[in-house]
């Protein structure tokens, strides 16, 4: 009776420790891709998130996809964001390179930002490569 008692008061501080957190809302972001995008050079991406929980390094990642034109091929990328910069609370952002070295004149292309392995609501922004 004791040892279901030590359980039950375990799995009841569990769950009391995870509810605010989930009450934080949802996370979303947004991903800036400078105009134009031409192909063989490395752009820099803003990323921003929307976030009343702390963002910790390694926690997110920019991924970036491309689809060749005419061809059976297509170019993937995808980076832990390390550094964030926090200058308005619950808004960071940081600056991330896209590498188009071996990406094709008018390839289509979106990059956003991934939660684990989770794409973060609002982020998703889609280029052509010049």
């Amino acid at each position: 009776m004791k040892r279901l008692t030590i359980i039950a008061t375990g799995v009841l501080a569990v769950l009391l420790a995870a509810a605010p957190v989930s009450a934080a809302g949802p996370i979303s972001g947004d991903t800036d891709v400078p105009d134009p995008q031409p192909a063989g050079t490395t752009m820099m991406v803003e990323a921003t998130l929307t976030s009343v929980v702390p963002v910790v390094p390694f926690e997110y990642a920019i991924q970036n996809e491309c689809s060749f034109p005419g061809k059976s091929g297509s170019s993937y990328q995808r980076d832990d964001i390390v550094y964030w910069i926090d200058e308005e609370p619950g808004v960071p952002h940081t600056v991330m390179p896209i590498y188009l070295q071996t990406v094709p004149t008018g390839s289509k292309c979106k990059v956003f930002l991934m939660r684990n392995n989770t794409q973060v609501k609002g982020s998703v922004t889609s280029y052509t490569v010049d």
